[in-house]
C-alpha cells in the first residue's frame, strides 16, 4: 500500500510541475502601445486574444545539420571560392565579348597602295579587315578605317561592284 501511496504522489507531483505548460497564454496591447504576452489573466478593459502555444517541431535547418569543425568550414571555403572563381570567370567572358574591338585602322604605307580600280579582294589584302562596313546595296559598300593614336586619320573606301570607286581620308584628331 505504501507503494501505492509514492507512485501517486510521484504522479500528482508530475502533474501539478506540468500544469504551467498546459496554461492559457494571452497577448494584448496596453495603453502605451507596447504588446505583452502572459500566461496569468490579462488586465480587465483591455482586449485579449489567446496564443496558440501547440508548436510542432519543424524541420532541422540547414545551419544546424552542417558541421562546425575547422577542417568542414576548411572544405566550405574551398566550394565557395571555385563557385566565385567560376562566376568571375565567366563574367570576365562575357564583358570581353561585350567590349567592343580597338580600332585597327589605316597606316599611310598600305593607304598609298590602294588606288581606284582596285578588287575588293586585294584590297581586303592590303588593308585587312575594316573597322566598320557598311553594306549600302547589293553591288556598294563602304569599308571605314577609324583613327587611332599613331594615325590620326579616318579613311573611308567605296567599293562598287567589287572595284574601288572612291577613297577618301580625313584628319580626326
Amino acid at each position: 500500500m505504501n507503494a501505492n501511496k509514492g507512485l501517486i504522489t510521484a504522479f500528482l507531483t508530475g502533474l501539478v510541475a506540468a500544469a504551467p505548460a498546459w496554461a492559457q497564454v494571452y497577448r494584448w496591447v496596453d495603453g502605451k502601445g507596447t504588446v505583452n504576452y502572459s500566461n496569468g489573466t490579462p488586465p480587465a478593459g483591455v482586449k485579449a486574444a489567446k496564443v496558440d502555444i501547440d508548436a510542432q517541431p519543424g524541420m532541422p535547418s540547414a545551419d544546424s545539420t552542417e558541421c562546425h569543425t575547422v577542417r568542414c568550414q576548411g572544405e566550405r571555403l574551398e566550394v565557395r571560392l571555385a563557385r566565385r572563381e567560376q562566376i568571375e570567370a565567366r563574367l570576365s567572358a562575357e564583358r570581353a565579348a561585350a567590349a567592343p574591338k580597338p580600332a585597327r585602322g589605316l597606316d599611310f604605307r598600305k593607304y598609298i597602295s590602294i588606288r581606284r580600280g582596285v578588287t575588293e579582294g586585294e584590297l581586303l589584302g592590303v588593308a585587312g579587315e575594316p573597322d566598320l562596313l557598311v553594306w549600302d546595296a547589293h553591288f556598294l559598300k563602304t569599308y571605314t578605317y577609324f583613327p587611332t593614336p599613331g594615325d590620326p586619320f579616318t579613311t573611308t573606301i567605296t567599293v562598287v561592284r567589287g572595284r574601288v570607286s572612291e577613297i577618301e581620308r580625313e584628319r580626326k584628331f
